[in-house]
């Protein structure tokens, strides 16, 4: 509320607390103020039980202590958290919005500090504040004003950090800047879109009025203050609505009948309210303008007068306006009538929107949303804003009926010119419009059992996607049954996409389903089939179905952020499948995305977690390639944005998840190039965090497996290092958990290729401990295992390339135990799969030093056969590759005499 508003409300307050409770209703019947003030007053003099105290102190006790021009003005200049009072928005009656800036030096920003009056700080005030602050925490929309921040200060007192929008309220920016009708609507729509979303997250808002929607001076509209809004949920459901109506009265000018009665509050609560403005965006004034002078008579026409239509309401605002400009001046021609250009300006602006343009369809939409009963207005703000669309295109609009004369109207107003040729096509045109309604009526039935088919398996699908698959989703042993769900949603879902061709909801539905069937087939990090191949296939389908979603509603943040875990998971899915160049292609657009994202919204932890995940994940390819310093780069912003979450919402549970993540990346990196100590310090940090998380979720698969992932890390950096006992130990540590996985879930294939490489490891431990037996008898289990993979998806590179190590590791225990033929026998098929990896992409600099391993070990075995000339031919092969890894930087701390060791290997064979 403005200052100047707030002295009168100041005023009256004063007046109304020196009455007896039983005068003061009457006294603010009889006053002449505006429906604002009086609501304001209202809210101060009918607070809850908390408040009872403060409402007890005398007129002067009260406005000295709750009003002192010298209390406002210490404020100025105060810090609330990193933010610096430096000026006033408003006032109201739980407190004041205050204009402050950021003072953390990070960057400049103005926000608007809405601060909770000492002397209303009562438990009911603190629960609704903080019922405020988590209804803006849900709501992120780019024209609702975003929640920046929140806190207390030093003595307990309540605040929170919201966007500062620089803006007029929508009547006036639509008064200022002179809008025509299609600019108005348009404006609207975008409002009701705000509305919308905040509908679909179960939020209303109450008190929809012009004063709550800024727009800016580049046209977008903002939803501000929720300071009554409702939470839709059973807990909220189950407060009084009087008692919440209390604590912050709503605007009656706006309020819809069941607000009045104090009933049940809904969504179409809202579509009243934005009725009411649509009303007053178009005619200038409120449907019931003229009775609000007097509280029961503003109440008594919300609840039993039918509002007149706005265009004959803007109508008889002109007759009015002229009749006053006829009366101020004795001259009856225009011109010399000394009318100022000011009032005969306002006038062309009223006539040219209104008359035809507003009669007829917009007055039967806005009549539709001011409906006394809430089941008969528009059933979203949605199907407000669509009808709206519908009547600026010039279609039928469902807030008429489809009768002969609306339908031909509208079908002659569209083809006017053809309508136009002769009399002999309107004549056609006619009989069609009649046909069609013969025929329609004959259809309506059969239309209605279809579109109820059509509901009903829709909300079968999603009952199985949204309802059932996700209490299913991390429990182990759930496999087999997940994919079923799956299959059975997404049949559904398919049958349902060819019926509905352009419906944007259905096409995010079917591909949420695509996604979640290629996170079963074969997800990175979660239990999945194995079918990588399969899955990224479901992963294009949703893909292509969220980009023509993404090109419709470029600016959604909701469709930006399904883009970019698309474009996420598709990224992991290509790099573990070895298609390096895709990989960090898709990368790319998701980080560009979230950035994005973050940008619009930077106090979200939810969209900094991600982007957090998302740099941690993307590093995973430049560790693998040896690639330091990029990898270094991506996993120092993630963990620095982990950190900042923490330090800022420590119980950030998703946060909690992905910061061991980030470290057993580090230690993989650390150890890369040598820093073995630092890389043990980050797994040992990653297990301390990990314990203490999976005390929340003990059930949780994907905990579980962090925790195996943290054993399996110790074994990485002991293989670094070249310690084969460390080794062994580490790795026998790792096998219990994935054996008990597979006794559930024998097909899953994360437990198969963790299992596997457990056994490859202790295989690798006990050759460099001297043990080829022990070594050949883990990596023969290491090879079974394999093997089931790569009859699962035997065309996935990264299941070709891990049977290729193994048969290297066992050949090398083999040649151990002189026993070269068999050792032979499996390095020859590793050669073979290692060079089709290889060949699948280049750019893997993992692959090509597993290559050049396989050549060293193969020219071993021929130099025992004693074949000279193949021995001296893989030694160079091996040579080749090494030599230029190493001009590259691309070897690892371990290997960094490696190059000198095959070239003296090689001066050997030489000599014999």
């Amino acid at each position: 509320m403005q200052a100047e508003k707030w002295k009168k409300v100041k005023e009256i307050l004063a007046e109304v607390l020196e009455l007896e409770a039983h005068e003061r209703q009457n006294y603010l019947n009889d006053s002449e103020i505006s429906a604002e003030i009086r609501a304001e007053v209202q809210s101060l003099i009918t607070f809850d039980k908390d408040s009872e105290d403060l409402m007890n102190l005398s007129a002067v006790e009260f406005t000295k202590d709750f009003f002192d021009e010298d209390e406002k003005n210490t404020i100025f200049g105060q810090n609330f958290g990193i933010y610096r009072v430096i000026g006033e928005l408003g006032y109201g009656g739980m407190g004041a919005v205050y204009l402050a800036e950021r003072t953390d030096g990070k960057f400049e920003q103005r926000v608007a500090l809405k601060l909770l009056k000492r002397e209303m700080n009562t438990a009911a005030l603190r629960r609704r504040f903080q019922q405020e602050r988590e209804i803006l925490a849900s709501l992120e929309h780019p024209n609702i004003a975003r929640l920046l921040d929140a806190g207390t200060t030093d003595d307990n007192i309540p605040y929170i950090a919201m966007e500062y929008v620089e803006g007029l309220p929508i009547d006036d920016f639509c008064s200022k800047y002179e809008l025509d009708l299609n600019s108005r609507l348009d404006l609207f729509k975008k409002v009701c879109t705000a509305v919308d979303f905040a509908h679909r997250n179960l939020i209303v808002h109450r008190d929809l009025k012009p004063s709550n929607i800024l727009v800016t001076n580049d046209g977008n509209p903002k939803l501000l203050d929720f300071g009554i809004s409702k939470i839709l949920s059973n807990e909220f459901e189950q407060i009084n609505s009087a008692t919440v109506t209390n604590l912050g009265v709503m605007t009656p000018s706006y309020a819809s009948p069941e607000q009045l009665q104090s009933k049940s509050v809904t969504t179409a609560t809202d579509i009243y309210s934005l009725g009411v403005i649509l009303y007053e965006l178009l005619s200038g004034r409120r449907p019931f303008e003229n009775k609000e002078y007097e509280l029961k008579e503003i109440y008594k026409a919300v609840l039993e007068d039918e509002p007149m239509p706005p265009s004959a309401q803007i109508d008889t605002a002109s007759k009015n306006f002229k009749k006053k400009i006829n009366a101020k001046t004795e001259i009856k021609t225009t011109e010399s009538a000394g009318i100022n250009e000011e009032n005969q300006n306002a006038f062309s602006n009223i006539t040219n929107l209104i008359s035809a343009n507003v009669r007829g369809d917009l007055d039967n939409i806005i009549l539709k949303a001011l409906r006394k009963e809430p089941e008969r207005r528009y059933s979203s703000a949605g199907n407000f804003a669509e009808d709206i669309q519908l009547h600026q295109k010039g279609l039928p609009i469902s807030a008429r009926p489809n009768t002969f004369t609306y339908l031909a109207g509208k079908f002659i107003k569209r083809n006017s010119v053809s309508v136009a040729a002769g009399g002999l096509v309107t004549t056609a045109i006619i009989g069609g419009i009649v046909s069609t309604l013969r025929q329609s009526r004959v259809a309506k039935a059969e239309r209605r059992k279809a579109e109820k088919r059509f509901n009903d398996v829709r909300k079968l699908a999603n009952s199985y996607l949204f309802d059932v698959y996700p209490e299913i989703e991390n429990l182990e042993g759930s496999l087999k049954a997940r994919e079923k769900i799956l299959k059975n949603a997404l049949e559904y879902l398919d049958s349902l996409s060819k019926e509905a061709g352009g419906d944007l909801e259905l096409q995010c539905e079917l591909a949420r389903a695509y996604e979640k069937i290629g996170d079963v087939q074969g997800a990175i990090y979660i239990s999945n089939l194995g079918d990588i191949n399969s899955g990224l296939e479901n992963y294009k389908k949703a893909q292509k179905l969220r980009e023509e979603v993404y090109a419709e509603a470029p600016h959604d943040p909701e469709i930006k952020e399904d883009v970019a875990k698309n474009y996420h998971i598709t990224a992991q899915t290509l790099m573990w499948n070895i298609d390096t160049a895709q990989a960090e292609g898709y990368f790319e657009k998701a980080i560009k995305i979230r950035r994005e994202l973050i940008a619009e919204n930077p106090s979200s932890a939810n969209l900094r977690n991600r982007l957090a995940v998302l740099l941690s994940d993307y590093s995973s390819i430049y560790i693998f390639n040896i690639q330091n310093e990029n990898a270094f780069d991506l996993l120092g912003e993630s963990a620095i944005l982990l950190r900042e979450i923490l330090k800022n919402h420590p119980d950030h549970f998703i946060s909690q998840k992905a910061y061991p993540r980030v470290l057993r990346a580090y230690s993989r990196l650390k150890a890369n190039v040598g820093d073995y100590e630092g890389a043990l310090q980050d797994l040992d940090l990653s297990v301390f965090l990990t314990k203490k998380i999976i005390k929340k979720k003990p059930a949780d698969y994907t905990l579980k497996r962090t925790s195996w992932l943290n054993d399996l890390g110790y074994c990485e950096v002991f293989v670094a290092m070249r310690d084969g006992q460390q080794i062994v130990s580490s790795g026998l540590k790792t096998v219990d958990f994935n054996l008990k996985t597979l006794e559930k879930e024998p097909d899953e294939s994360f437990a198969l290729f963790d299992l596997a490489i457990s056994y490859y490891y202790i295989a690798f431990g006990y050759r460099l401990s001297n043990d080829p037996k022990l070594a050949v008898e883990y990596a023969t289990k290491a090879l079974e295992v394999i093997s089931r993979l790569d009859e699962i998806s035997p065309e996935t590179i990264y299941y070709i390339r891990s049977f290729a190590i193994i048969e290297t590791e066992l050949a090398a225990s083999f040649l151990m135990l002189e026993q070269t033929d068999k050792a032979l026998n499996y390095l020859q098929n590793a050669v073979a799969k290692l060079e089709k990896a290889v060949a699948a992409d280049h750019s893997v600099i993992g692959f090509q030093a597993e290559l050049a391993n396989t050549y060293r070990v193969l020219a071993r075995v021929f130099d025992k056969k004693g074949e000279r000339r193949k021995t001296l031919k893989f030694i160079d092969k091996s040579l080749a590759i090494i030599s230029k890894l190493k001009s590259r930087n691309n070897l690892i701390y371990a290997e960094r005499n490696l190059l000198e060791e095959i070239e003296n290997e090689k001066a050997n064979y030489e000599l014999f």
